[in-house]
């Protein structure tokens, strides 16, 4: 099954459920004693069975979701490593700035106008935040792999 025919949620919780269990065995991961097609295997037969995999069963012995979340746990791990060594140098690794006022009062308007509303203030959202947010109200564009934690950060009003 392709992940991007998922639905929103649960490609976030994957993600989520998939980055606690990298973070847990980070060590074991970096250092390759613990291979990435056995980690896989492992937290999807782990019980209790999270929801996302609940729901979707099949996903357990697909073979190209397997493949799908070792390329992601690759890429978790590289941005871990480049995290880590920027850490150590001591340099600031964020750098993203807030969204301005008149962005703002555009983001919360565009989000009222199609039912949603804000979870968090506004003043805590980047600018590449509001973009990604922004396209998934207005066209429904999915939102890039890394940056569904937006997701959060909105929710439909009654």
């Amino acid at each position: 099954m392709n992940v991007a025919n998922l639905p929103d949620r649960t490609r976030m919780e994957i993600y989520n459920h998939i980055k606690k269990n990298i973070r847990k065995y980070y060590k074991g991961l970096k250092n390759g004693s613990l291979k990435y097609d056995f980690f896989v295997k492992t937290v999807l037969s782990k019980n209790p069975k999270p929801n996302w995999l609940t729901k979707y069963p099949k996903l357990e012995n697909d073979l190209e979701f397997q493949k799908y979340l070792i390329e992601y746990i690759k890429k978790e791990m590289s941005r871990y490593t480049q995290l880590e060594k920027t850490n150590t140098s001591n340099r600031c690794i964020r750098n993203f700035e807030n969204i301005a006022i008149k962005e703002r009062t555009e983001l919360k308007n565009i989000l009222n106008n199609h039912g949603y509303t804000l979870s968090i203030p506004a003043k805590f959202i980047t600018y590449t935040e509001s973009y990604y947010l922004k396209e998934y109200v207005i066209n429904g564009t999915p939102i890039p792999f890394e940056w569904e934690r937006v997701l959060n950060y909105i929710k439909r009003t009654t």
